[in-house]
Protein backbone atom coordinates (compact mmCIF):
# COMPACT_ATOMS: atom_id res chain seq x y z
CA UNK A 1 0.00 0.00 0.00
CA UNK A 2 1.38 3.53 -0.82
CA UNK A 3 0.68 6.79 1.09
CA UNK A 4 0.60 10.54 0.04
CA UNK A 5 -0.22 12.85 2.49
CA UNK A 6 -2.92 15.28 1.80
CA UNK A 7 -3.88 18.90 2.98
CA UNK A 8 -7.01 18.28 5.99
CA UNK A 9 -8.37 21.69 4.53
CA UNK A 10 -8.86 19.99 1.13
CA UNK A 11 -11.02 17.00 1.99
CA UNK A 12 -14.64 17.47 1.67
CA UNK A 13 -17.07 15.44 4.01
CA UNK A 14 -20.75 16.07 3.19
CA UNK A 15 -23.28 15.64 6.27
CA UNK A 16 -24.17 12.44 5.19
CA UNK A 17 -21.08 11.12 4.82
CA UNK A 18 -20.61 7.83 7.21
CA UNK A 19 -17.74 8.06 9.26
CA UNK A 20 -16.25 5.56 12.23
CA UNK A 21 -16.42 7.19 15.41
CA UNK A 22 -13.88 5.56 18.01
CA UNK A 23 -14.48 6.46 21.91
CA UNK A 24 -10.80 6.41 23.26
CA UNK A 25 -10.88 7.32 27.43
CA UNK A 26 -11.28 11.25 27.35
CA UNK A 27 -10.83 11.10 23.36
CA UNK A 28 -12.38 11.06 20.52
CA UNK A 29 -11.49 9.95 17.01
CA UNK A 30 -13.83 10.70 13.72
CA UNK A 31 -12.51 8.71 10.80
CA UNK A 32 -13.48 9.17 7.00
CA UNK A 33 -12.41 7.12 3.83
CA UNK A 34 -13.93 7.62 0.23
CA UNK A 35 -13.85 3.83 -0.37
CA UNK A 36 -13.20 0.66 1.46
CA UNK A 37 -11.67 -2.29 -0.13
CA UNK A 38 -14.46 -4.57 0.78
CA UNK A 39 -14.24 -7.20 -1.78
CA UNK A 40 -11.59 -10.10 -1.69
CA UNK A 41 -9.20 -10.11 -4.57
CA UNK A 42 -7.74 -13.91 -3.72
CA UNK A 43 -10.23 -16.48 -2.12
CA UNK A 44 -7.85 -19.31 -0.15
CA UNK A 45 -8.28 -22.73 -1.46
CA UNK A 46 -5.61 -24.67 1.05
CA UNK A 47 -2.75 -23.94 3.26
CA UNK A 48 -0.20 -23.44 -0.11
CA UNK A 49 -2.73 -21.97 -2.88
CA UNK A 50 -5.06 -19.53 -3.40
CA UNK A 51 -7.44 -18.50 -6.64
CA UNK A 52 -7.56 -14.60 -7.89
CA UNK A 53 -11.06 -13.65 -8.49
CA UNK A 54 -10.84 -11.99 -11.79
CA UNK A 55 -8.87 -14.84 -13.69
CA UNK A 56 -9.61 -17.75 -11.68
CA UNK A 57 -5.57 -18.51 -11.72
CA UNK A 58 -4.46 -20.58 -9.02
CA UNK A 59 -1.22 -19.66 -7.42
CA UNK A 60 0.99 -20.51 -4.40
CA UNK A 61 0.88 -18.35 -1.35
CA UNK A 62 4.70 -16.45 -0.96
CA UNK A 63 7.18 -18.15 1.84
CA UNK A 64 5.64 -17.35 5.43
CA UNK A 65 7.39 -14.28 7.43
CA UNK A 66 10.53 -15.68 9.60
CA UNK A 67 9.98 -12.27 11.95
CA UNK A 68 7.55 -9.22 12.24
CA UNK A 69 9.79 -6.93 9.98
CA UNK A 70 8.06 -9.04 6.98
CA UNK A 71 4.47 -8.03 7.68
CA UNK A 72 4.06 -4.61 7.45
CA UNK A 73 -0.03 -4.84 7.86
CA UNK A 74 0.34 -6.80 11.11
CA UNK A 75 2.99 -4.32 12.70
CA UNK A 76 0.99 -0.87 11.54
CA UNK A 77 -2.42 -2.63 13.51
CA UNK A 78 -0.62 -3.58 16.63
CA UNK A 79 0.64 0.11 16.68
CA UNK A 80 -2.57 0.95 16.22
CA UNK A 81 -3.92 -0.77 18.94
CA UNK A 82 -1.17 -0.39 21.40
CA UNK A 83 -2.15 3.50 21.25
CA UNK A 84 -5.84 2.98 21.28
CA UNK A 85 -5.42 0.82 24.13
CA UNK A 86 -3.33 3.36 26.14
CA UNK A 87 -5.69 6.02 24.78
CA UNK A 88 -8.88 4.51 26.41
CA UNK A 89 -7.44 3.23 30.04
CA UNK A 90 -4.63 5.69 30.87
CA UNK A 91 -7.08 9.28 31.02
CA UNK A 92 -5.15 9.76 34.61
CA UNK A 93 -1.58 10.05 34.83
CA UNK A 94 -1.45 10.14 38.33
CA UNK A 95 -3.41 6.79 38.58
CA UNK A 96 -1.01 4.86 36.41
CA UNK A 97 2.62 3.66 37.08
CA UNK A 98 5.19 2.87 34.09
CA UNK A 99 7.62 0.56 34.94
CA UNK A 100 10.33 -1.85 33.30
CA UNK A 101 11.55 -4.96 33.75
CA UNK A 102 14.95 -5.99 32.55
CA UNK A 103 17.29 -9.08 32.93
CA UNK A 104 20.71 -9.47 34.49
CA UNK A 105 21.92 -11.94 32.21
CA UNK A 106 21.37 -12.31 28.31
CA UNK A 107 17.50 -13.53 28.28
CA UNK A 108 16.66 -14.51 24.73
CA UNK A 109 13.51 -16.99 25.67
CA UNK A 110 10.20 -15.04 25.39
CA UNK A 111 8.17 -17.97 26.76
CA UNK A 112 10.09 -17.66 29.62
CA UNK A 113 9.71 -13.52 29.73
CA UNK A 114 5.73 -13.68 30.31
CA UNK A 115 6.37 -16.83 33.05
CA UNK A 116 8.50 -14.76 35.11
CA UNK A 117 6.33 -11.50 34.48
CA UNK A 118 3.04 -13.46 35.35
CA UNK A 119 4.94 -14.69 39.08
CA UNK A 120 6.03 -11.07 39.20
CA UNK A 121 2.57 -10.00 38.58
CA UNK A 122 1.14 -11.97 41.34
CA UNK A 123 3.70 -11.27 44.00
CA UNK A 124 3.10 -7.57 43.50
CA UNK A 125 -0.76 -7.87 43.65
CA UNK A 126 -0.54 -10.16 46.71
CA UNK A 127 1.88 -7.62 48.44
CA UNK A 128 -0.86 -4.75 47.45
CA UNK A 129 -3.77 -6.52 48.67
CA UNK A 130 -1.96 -7.12 51.53
CA UNK A 131 -1.48 -3.65 52.40
CA UNK A 132 -5.35 -2.90 51.57
CA UNK A 133 -4.46 -1.35 48.36
CA UNK A 134 -6.92 -2.30 45.03
CA UNK A 135 -5.53 -4.47 42.39
CA UNK A 136 -4.75 -2.71 39.35
CA UNK A 137 -5.24 -3.15 35.97
CA UNK A 138 -1.90 -3.19 33.58
CA UNK A 139 -0.92 -3.21 29.69
CA UNK A 140 2.33 -4.81 29.22
CA UNK A 141 4.53 -4.69 26.20
CA UNK A 142 7.42 -6.82 25.17
CA UNK A 143 10.58 -5.32 24.05
CA UNK A 144 13.93 -6.27 22.88
CA UNK A 145 17.38 -5.24 23.32
CA UNK A 146 19.80 -4.48 20.52
CA UNK A 147 21.61 -8.14 21.65
CA UNK A 148 18.43 -10.05 21.41
CA UNK A 149 17.60 -9.69 25.37
CA UNK A 150 14.10 -8.73 26.68
CA UNK A 151 12.27 -6.55 28.35
CA UNK A 152 8.73 -5.96 29.14
CA UNK A 153 7.49 -2.45 29.37
CA UNK A 154 3.90 -2.28 32.05
CA UNK A 155 1.65 0.50 32.62
CA UNK A 156 -0.08 -0.32 36.10
CA UNK A 157 -3.23 1.09 36.11
CA UNK A 158 -5.32 1.93 39.35
CA UNK A 159 -9.48 3.17 38.51
CA UNK A 160 -10.22 4.34 41.90
CA UNK A 161 -7.20 5.91 43.52
CA UNK A 162 -3.73 7.68 42.39
CA UNK A 163 -1.08 5.19 42.27
CA UNK A 164 0.52 4.11 45.79
CA UNK A 165 4.41 5.00 45.79
CA UNK A 166 6.31 2.03 45.90
CA UNK A 167 10.17 2.33 46.10
CA UNK A 168 11.85 1.08 43.05
CA UNK A 169 14.23 -1.14 45.10
CA UNK A 170 10.91 -2.66 46.00
CA UNK A 171 10.26 -3.37 42.58
CA UNK A 172 13.56 -5.16 42.13
CA UNK A 173 13.42 -7.29 45.21
CA UNK A 174 9.77 -9.09 43.69
CA UNK A 175 11.34 -9.33 40.02
CA UNK A 176 14.08 -10.98 41.29
CA UNK A 177 16.30 -11.26 37.80
CA UNK A 178 17.57 -7.77 37.24
CA UNK A 179 16.70 -4.44 37.17
CA UNK A 180 13.61 -1.90 37.13
CA UNK A 181 12.79 1.40 36.27
CA UNK A 182 10.00 3.60 36.85
CA UNK A 183 9.38 6.48 34.65
CA UNK A 184 7.55 9.64 35.60
CA UNK A 185 4.39 9.77 32.94
CA UNK A 186 3.09 13.05 31.54
CA UNK A 187 0.75 12.09 29.62
CA UNK A 188 -0.68 9.77 27.01
CA UNK A 189 1.11 10.46 24.11
CA UNK A 190 4.37 10.36 25.12
CA UNK A 191 3.90 6.55 26.52
CA UNK A 192 2.30 5.72 22.94
CA UNK A 193 4.65 7.07 21.17
CA UNK A 194 7.73 5.60 22.59
CA UNK A 195 6.44 2.36 22.70
CA UNK A 196 5.70 2.40 19.00
CA UNK A 197 9.21 3.75 17.81
CA UNK A 198 10.40 0.34 19.71
CA UNK A 199 8.91 -1.96 17.69
CA UNK A 200 9.22 -1.02 13.89
CA UNK A 201 12.35 -0.72 11.30
CA UNK A 202 9.19 -0.25 8.68
CA UNK A 203 8.25 3.13 6.69
CA UNK A 204 5.79 4.68 8.92
CA UNK A 205 2.39 5.52 7.21
CA UNK A 206 0.99 9.54 6.94
CA UNK A 207 -1.79 8.63 9.65
CA UNK A 208 0.84 7.41 12.25
CA UNK A 209 3.58 10.04 11.64
CA UNK A 210 1.92 12.52 13.21
CA UNK A 211 2.52 10.53 16.81
CA UNK A 212 6.07 10.22 15.89
CA UNK A 213 8.68 12.89 17.84
CA UNK A 214 10.72 14.25 15.38
CA UNK A 215 13.57 13.13 16.67
CA UNK A 216 13.04 9.68 16.67
CA UNK A 217 12.57 9.87 13.00
CA UNK A 218 14.63 10.04 9.91
CA UNK A 219 13.94 11.00 6.06
CA UNK A 220 15.09 8.78 3.44
CA UNK A 221 14.87 8.52 -0.27
CA UNK A 222 13.94 5.71 -1.99
CA UNK A 223 13.49 5.50 -5.82
CA UNK A 224 12.86 9.38 -6.04
CA UNK A 225 10.29 8.99 -3.05
CA UNK A 226 10.99 10.66 0.46
CA UNK A 227 9.97 8.09 3.20
CA UNK A 228 10.09 8.88 6.67
CA UNK A 229 11.29 5.52 9.00
CA UNK A 230 11.89 4.98 12.81
CA UNK A 231 15.63 5.20 14.08
CA UNK A 232 16.94 2.38 16.11
CA UNK A 233 13.70 0.16 15.26
CA UNK A 234 14.01 -3.69 16.31
CA UNK A 235 11.05 -5.04 14.20
CA UNK A 236 13.54 -8.00 13.10
CA UNK A 237 13.64 -9.41 16.36
CA UNK A 238 10.02 -10.23 16.93
CA UNK A 239 9.11 -13.94 16.19
CA UNK A 240 6.20 -14.41 14.01
CA UNK A 241 2.41 -14.87 15.98
CA UNK A 242 4.30 -13.70 19.05
CA UNK A 243 2.23 -11.44 21.27
CA UNK A 244 3.73 -8.42 21.57
CA UNK A 245 0.98 -6.64 23.74
CA UNK A 246 -0.74 -8.34 26.81
CA UNK A 247 -2.85 -7.09 29.16
CA UNK A 248 -5.06 -7.47 32.15
CA UNK A 249 -9.05 -8.87 31.62
CA UNK A 250 -10.48 -6.18 32.92
CA UNK A 251 -8.89 -3.52 30.33
CA UNK A 252 -11.25 -1.42 28.14
CA UNK A 253 -10.87 -1.70 24.28
CA UNK A 254 -12.55 1.65 22.25
CA UNK A 255 -15.69 1.47 21.53
CA UNK A 256 -16.08 2.00 17.74
CA UNK A 257 -19.35 3.35 15.81
CA UNK A 258 -20.35 3.96 11.96
CA UNK A 259 -22.53 7.27 11.64
CA UNK A 260 -23.37 10.25 9.59
CA UNK A 261 -20.56 12.61 10.00
CA UNK A 262 -23.39 15.68 10.55
CA UNK A 263 -23.95 12.93 13.96
CA UNK A 264 -20.63 12.40 14.92
CA UNK A 265 -19.87 16.16 14.88
CA UNK A 266 -22.61 16.57 17.66
CA UNK A 267 -20.57 13.96 19.52
CA UNK A 268 -17.67 16.20 20.06
CA UNK A 269 -18.93 19.69 20.16
CA UNK A 270 -17.51 21.24 22.65
CA UNK A 271 -14.21 19.07 22.77
CA UNK A 272 -10.66 20.80 21.50
CA UNK A 273 -9.44 18.99 18.01
CA UNK A 274 -6.94 17.93 19.14
CA UNK A 275 -5.04 17.00 15.55
CA UNK A 276 -6.21 15.91 12.12
CA UNK A 277 -4.11 14.10 9.46
CA UNK A 278 -5.08 13.13 5.87
CA UNK A 279 -3.85 11.34 2.81
CA UNK A 280 -4.29 9.24 -0.16
CA UNK A 281 -3.92 5.48 0.00
CA UNK A 282 -3.57 3.11 -3.25
CA UNK A 283 -2.23 -0.29 -3.50
CA UNK A 284 -0.72 0.22 -6.96
CA UNK A 285 -3.67 -1.26 -9.31
CA UNK A 286 -7.49 -0.23 -8.79
CA UNK A 287 -7.96 0.45 -5.33
CA UNK A 288 -7.94 3.85 -3.90
CA UNK A 289 -8.93 5.77 -1.25
CA UNK A 290 -9.00 9.40 0.72
CA UNK A 291 -8.67 8.87 4.27
CA UNK A 292 -9.01 11.69 6.89
CA UNK A 293 -8.86 11.41 10.75
CA UNK A 294 -9.54 14.03 13.37
CA UNK A 295 -8.91 13.77 16.94
CA UNK A 296 -10.54 15.54 19.54
CA UNK A 297 -10.05 15.72 23.38
CA UNK A 298 -12.24 16.08 25.83
CA UNK A 299 -10.06 18.71 28.31
CA UNK A 300 -10.83 18.72 32.10
CA UNK A 301 -12.96 21.71 34.16
CA UNK A 302 -10.80 23.97 35.27
CA UNK A 303 -10.02 23.79 39.17
CA UNK A 304 -10.62 26.93 41.22
CA UNK A 305 -6.45 27.25 41.87
CA UNK A 306 -6.72 28.00 38.26
CA UNK A 307 -8.56 30.32 37.58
Amino acid sequence: MQYEKLRPEDIFISADDIVTVTHMGNITEISYMTKHNSQPKAIKVSEDEYVVVDTGEVKKYAKKSENRSQSENSIRKTMRRIRELIQTNVTDPKKVRWITLTYRENMTDTKRLYEDFRRFNQRLIYQLTSCGIEKPSYICIAEPQGRGAWHMHILYIWKNRPAPFIHNDAFADLWGHGFTKIKALKGTDNIANYLMCYLTDIEIAPELKEYIPDDMLKEVTENQQKKSIVKGGRLHMYPVNFNIVRHSNDIKYPEKIKMPYKKALKLVTGKKLKFETAFRMTDGEDFESIVDRKEYIEEPPLKNSDI
